[in-house]
């Protein structure tokens, strides 16, 4: 059960520097604010799942960094891609466009975004990964409460934004 909060923190984790990656690429490109994220919590979900996704993959063994970042680079580009479509369908709109990117593919793809995701994904493993299996050795009292309230809200967000209308 422990670990099932420490992943779920990871979640959110993964969640919430997604939403802060994307709202600074906004700052920079468009030199304006903009919440790019579909739930009302600072956190974009799919960065969750993809930062469980490479867990997965690459499971317990160690890794060099440039492996990682090689290897990232494409998984997450992958995903994009293939998500894209399935969420431009529910949303009615896809959430992001690299059109004006050099290298893109069909506005869902970009080389510089894929570097970027393998950069990400590379500190994620290196650093936060890391940082969230020592809640396994934690009390388990406060790991409990910060999973089950992290997982409440996002769940009960998600319905809120998914249910309403």
């Amino acid at each position: 059960m422990k670990t099932l909060m420490t992943y779920i923190i990871e979640f959110a984790a993964g969640s919430f520097f997604g939403w802060i990656y994307e709202v600074a690429l906004e700052l920079i490109v468009n030199h304006s604010y903009a919440d790019r994220g579909i739930l009302h919590m600072p956190l974009i979900p799919i960065y969750g799942f993809g930062c469980l996704l490479l867990l997965l993959l690459y499971g317990k063994k160690e890794h060099s960094a440039l492996f990682i970042f090689a290897t990232s680079a494409v998984i997450t580009t992958v995903l994009e891609l293939v998500v894209s479509y399935p969420l431009e369908k529910v949303l009615g709109y896809l959430p992001w466009t690299y059109e004006v990117w050099p290298l893109n593919f069909d506005g869902r793809i970009s080389l510089v975004s894929s570097l970027i995701f393998g950069a990400l994904a590379t500190a994620f493993l290196k650093l936060i990964h890391p940082l969230c299996r020592k809640l396994e050795k934690a009390p388990a009292a406060p790991v409990y409460i910060l999973g089950g309230l992290l997982g409440t809200a996002i769940i009960a967000d998600a319905l809120l934004v998914f249910t309403a209308g």
